[in-house]
């Protein structure tokens, strides 16, 4: 039998809050943006909740944000602190008090995935969400309770995820079911 193809839950949801944005009519990079910052805000938040103290350390926003024009972008049911350019595109949000950008997507989500693994489960993403309207997709824990349900039902082992499960989960939990 051969081994399982498992992948850890980050690049995972990642991929997930990206799509999601994408189902949202949001563009390429500011869907790219918002799929990291989502996954990168919720290890945190895990982080937090694994830690049995709280810090009395008070972190502070980094200088650029200051100076910067920035914003919120409400994703997800959480708000982002996002900074824009000059366009009034957002460029980079903040998580943890650290700036996060579109291009950290590329080697922190999608070069996790095994070959070809990355566009499978684009694909696969993009019909389960369709199912969603994007309004409720954006609504409350929406997104992080669907993200929740196949990630639960296709654990393996300590933050990891079998790819093979989860392609069959989403096909059973996809569109038109």
């Amino acid at each position: 039998m051969p081994d399982k193809t498992t992948l850890n839950r980050f690049p995972l949801f990642g991929l997930f809050a990206y799509r999601a944005a994408r189902r949202m009519k949001y563009p390429e990079e500011t869907a790219r943006l918002l799929g990291y910052s989502t996954a990168v805000l919720y290890a945190i938040f895990k982080a937090k909740a694994q830690k049995q103290r709280e810090s009395t350390e008070v972190k502070k926003m980094p200088k650029v944000v200051e100076t910067a024009k920035t914003g919120t972008i409400e994703f997800g049911g959480k708000e982002f602190t996002v900074i824009y350019d000059k366009g009034k595109h957002p460029i980079k949000t903040v998580v943890g008090h650290e700036i996060q950008t579109p291009d950290q997507y590329a080697p922190q989500v999608e070069a996790k995935f095994p070959d070809g693994w990355h566009e499978r489960l684009a694909k696969a993403f993009d019909n389960y969400l369709a199912a969603y309207d994007p309004k409720t997709l954006n609504k409350g824990n929406t997104l992080f309770e669907l993200y929740k349900a196949w990630r639960d039902e296709c654990k393996v082992g300590f933050n990891r995820v079998d790819l093979e499960k989860l392609m069959e989960w989403l096909k059973n939990h996809g569109e038109g079911r």
